[in-house]
C-alpha cells in the first residue's frame, strides 16, 4: 500500500461500515462468496465443456471429418444423418471449449 494507513478513527469507523452491512446475510454471502451471477446456466456449461477430455473432442473430429468425406461421395441421406449426428456435438462442443479458454478456465 502506498501512503499511509489509516487512522484509528478511520478504522472504527470503517469496521462499523463493515457491521452494518453484515446483518444483510444476502449482500454478506456474496461478498463472501464473490459470485458474480448465481446459478447462472452458461458458466455452468462451459464448466462441463472444459472438464470433456480432449481426446474425446479429437474423436468426434476424426469422425465428423470421415463421415464428411463418406457423405459427399455416397450421397445418402443415412450417411448426411450420421454426419449432421456427429458434427453438432462437435460443432457444440469445440465453441464451448474455445469461450472457455477465452475466459480463462482451464481444466
Amino acid at each position: 500500500m502506498d501512503g499511509p494507513g489509516l487512522s484509528r478513527r478511520e478504522l472504527r469507523i470503517l469496521v462499523e461500515i463493515e457491521d452494518d452491512l453484515r446483518t444483510d446475510g444476502r449482500l454478506d454471502r456474496a461478498m463472501r462468496t464473490m459470485r458474480g451471477r448465481p446459478g447462472w446456466w452458461s458458466d455452468r456449461v462451459l464448466g462441463a465443456a472444459v472438464r470433456v477430455p480432449a481426446s474425446v473432442l479429437s474423436v468426434l473430429l476424426a469422425l465428423s471429418a470421415g463421415l464428411l468425406l463418406v457423405s459427399a461421395n455416397a450421397h445418402s441421406t443415412a450417411s448426411l444423418t450420421a454426419f449432421a449426428l456427429v458434427w453438432a456435438p462437435t460443432f457444440v462442443l469445440s465453441t464451448a471449449r474455445l469461450i472457455a479458454r477465452r475466459r480463462g478456465l482451464r481444466r
